[in-house]
């Protein structure tokens, strides 16, 4: 992909995320507003998984506050935007730092923001009765922003061919981004590329260089969308960060302060954004009335101060070899230190500290001849085989971070008497194939070929997985990179893949121990054990499955343990996080859920269709839903931590005889919430600092004892 050539000169810029849901301006604490008519589940969307379609909190506010409004379309005369002014959001968005701005023009819900070709259903002739986006199209431009506009191919109101009002955009709005969303099989136009080549000659035609997401899927695409967070290396070719400051990318009143992005945290990912040769796209939603929140607006300023004082960290940047840690950023920006003309390199310290250590700066790597502090400050700085060290002498940076200008050069290459080669991976399928059940194969410290199959009941044993290693490099290989048969163990081996979504693939009393994995463990058959594994997660569908002492990392989007159907499941003491759901249980019977640390996106524990599940003793942090129960019978969830979520516990949608008992929930937004529940007992809870007045909500059918 290549961009514009104005791409790589803004890398920081604000998109004015704003629907028809401005008006409730609700979904809970995890989840994104805009998905309010989804939530109610009222009419059949297409294209809202892996939304909650109905949603039972969203249906307890609708009840509460807009039992009047029957349609979603009865929303709309309140969305009056009277205090709306274009000027103002630019402004913002100049103060914050950025240098470009995008506006939701059309959002799932069909509503658009300007005098669109086709429909009525607009801010021109209904609600505002006014075209927004003229208006923020005319204010970028007098102040300078390259000017965008976002436009979902997905609609719930009208499934018209989208061309007419996308090259409406280009032509007459003069939009230089076309940041493209919603494309949903079976919804989608087939003629996508068309219309983005009708398009690009339009923009060609006006002078202007069209940059267009990846979001319709085309080749015409000029950079590449990230959600929720930066990839973990640096990527090259264009790319950008869309994110709100919360979780919400409309305007939620449901949010706090406490929900939002600090100023420390949104330069924290502005600067691993920008030195992992990204741009960030920041989602700010106005409320009803078009104006932006406060709470919304100090974070950007705050950051904005800093952006200014160090424009070309930011916009004139490229990344460097590295792209730094947690607490430190590297960035090359044209030289300034001697005037001639070769690069700096800046180091971001993000603790602001008196000492930084900078530990990729190593003499074997780079020749350093000089350090400046970008606030003029004195210090004094050395470089040893553990990097660079920087000692302010007379006070510590001032600011958010402090910056540090460096000029170096690759350090002269060291004469090496031997060449040196990637180790070729040993074979150990004979070594398998020989082995006779109950034997050990004992693997010492080295790289071993996969993809390999244990034979029933034979061990495959490394030294640990930091030192033994199995890898699967065969290119676009679907096959798991480890097989074990019928009773087969794998201990304390990492088990790593280039691109392979299963690692392990376990048969009927398999035991994976002490392993480090680059993808999924599958469970085919009854009575395996996961233990002490480091991984992303473990899928399955049979009898006894124990899973205890792992630890899951996810990507926000996927299921950390996923099991369905069987009985006599135990998961316990395991670290599960980031993840969408971290622990899901659909069809399962007499289980239990215990001593887990979560911390996930929607759900932490998520119970569907199952019978006496326990769910105890867990600790929950920053998680929408900390127990989901949705039907099934007799399940019991007592003993539980839960801090800073939406709720504690969900019990809906035909769930009985479930008991939420002795739990502790603490600054959530909400207790406990009992939706088409009949027989749900809510025993003694303590409830601590919940932003809702009563702390146990209650829905039809449900009956509390």
């Amino acid at each position: 992909m290549t961009g514009p050539d104005w791409w790589n000169e803004r890398r920081y810029g604000l998109r004015l995320h704003a629907s028809v849901s401005t008006v409730p301006s609700f979904s809970p604490i995890g989840e994104s507003a805009d998905w309010y008519w989804a939530h109610l589940g009222s009419d059949a969307l297409p294209g809202t998984a892996p939304h909650p379609s109905p949603m039972a909190e969203t249906l307890a506010y609708h009840r509460d506050r807009w039992s009047h409004v029957d349609r979603f379309d009865d929303f709309i005369p309140f969305l009056s935007y009277h205090r709306f002014d274009a000027d103002e959001h630019v402004e913002l968005a100049l103060e914050a730092g950025m240098n470009y701005l995008v506006q939701d023009v059309k959002h799932h819900d069909g509503f658009c923001w300007w005098d669109a070709p086709g429909t009525t259903r607009s801010s021109v002739q209904a609600g505002p009765r006014r075209d927004v986006t003229a208006e923020i199209a005319a204010a970028s431009r007098r102040n300078g922003l390259v000017f965008g506009t976002a436009y979902s191919l997905l609609d719930w109101s009208d499934r018209r061919d989208p061309t007419e009002q996308i090259l409406d955009l280009v032509e007459r709005h003069g939009t230089e981004i076309l940041w493209g969303w919603g494309a949903v099989p079976d919804t989608s136009p087939a003629n996508v590329a068309e219309i983005l080549e009708r398009a690009l000659d339009l923009a060609d035609a006006q002078g202007l260089q069209l940059a267009i997401n990846d979001g319709w899927g085309s080749s015409h695409a000029t950079f590449q969308t990230v959600r929720h967070r930066a990839p973990a290396a640096i990527i090259r070719t264009p790319w950008e960060l869309c994110r709100p400051l919360g979780s919400s990318s409309c305007h939620n009143r449901a949010e706090t302060a406490e929900q939002l992005l600090s100023t420390g945290a949104l330069l924290d990912v502005l600067t691993e954004v920008i030195a992992k040769g990204g741009n960030l796209l920041i989602e700010v939603g106005p409320s009803v009335d078009g104006s932006i929140a406060e709470i919304h607006k100090q974070p950007l300023l705050d950051v904005g101060e800093w952006v200014y004082r160090h424009a070309d960290v930011i916009h004139g940047s490229r990344p460097f070899d590295l792209w730094g840690d947690a607490q430190i950023r590297y960035v090359q920006v044209p030289g300034s230190s001697t005037g001639n003309g070769t690069d700096d390199v800046v180091a971001i310290d993000l603790a602001a500290g008196a000492e930084v250590v900078l530990a990729g700066l190593t003499p074997e790597s780079y020749d350093i001849t000089s350090i400046e502090a970008d606030d003029g400050g004195s210090l004094h700085w050395e470089q040893h085989r553990g990097g660079v060290r920087i000692s302010r002498i007379d006070r510590s940076p001032t600011g958010l971070a402090g910056a540090y200008r460096i000029r170096l050069h690759p350090a002269a290459e060291a004469i090496r008497l031997f060449e040196e080669r990637e180790p070729t991976p040993i074979a150990v399928q004979p070594m398998l194939d020989a082995a006779s059940p109950g034997a050990i194969v004992q693997l010492p410290e080295g790289t071993y070929e996969g993809p390999i199959v244990v034979p029933p009941r034979v061990t495959l044993r490394g030294v640990g997985w930091d030192r033994t290693v199995v890898v699967d490099r065969s290119s676009g290989s679907a096959s798991p990179t480890v097989t074990l048969g019928m009773g087969a163990r794998i201990e304390n081996i990492d088990i790593s893949a280039d691109a392979a979504v299963t690692a392990v693939t376990v048969a009927a009393g398999g035991f994976v121990i002490g392993c480090r994995t680059s993808g999924q463990v599958v469970i085919d058959g009854d009575d395996v054990s996961v233990l002490s594994v480091i991984g992303t997660g473990v899928v399955g569908s049979s009898e006894r499955t124990t899973i205890e002492r792992c630890s899951f990392r996810g990507d926000l989007t996927n299921v950390g343990i996923d099991l369905s159907s069987g009985s006599g499941h135990r998961i316990h003491r395991n670290e599960i996080i980031e993840h969408l759901a971290a622990i899901r249980l659909t069809d399962v019977s007499a289980s239990s859920v215990s001593e887990n640390r979560v911390e996930s996106r929607w759900w932490a524990v998520h119970v569907v269709r199952c019978d006496h599940i326990e769910v105890v003793d867990n600790t929950i942090q920053h998680t929408m839903r900390a127990v989901d129960v949705e039907g099934g019978n007799g399940s019991v969830v007592t003993g539980n931590w839960v801090a800073d979520g939406d709720s504690g516990a969900v019990i809906g949608f035909g769930a009985s005889d479930t008991s939420v008992i002795d739990n502790h929930i603490e600054r959530c937004r909400t207790g406990i919430i009992v939706w088409d529940a009949p027989t749900s007992i809510i025993g003694p809870n303590t409830f601590v600092d919940l932003h809702e007045e009563d702390p146990v909500v209650h829905g039809p059918d449900s009956d509390s004892d």
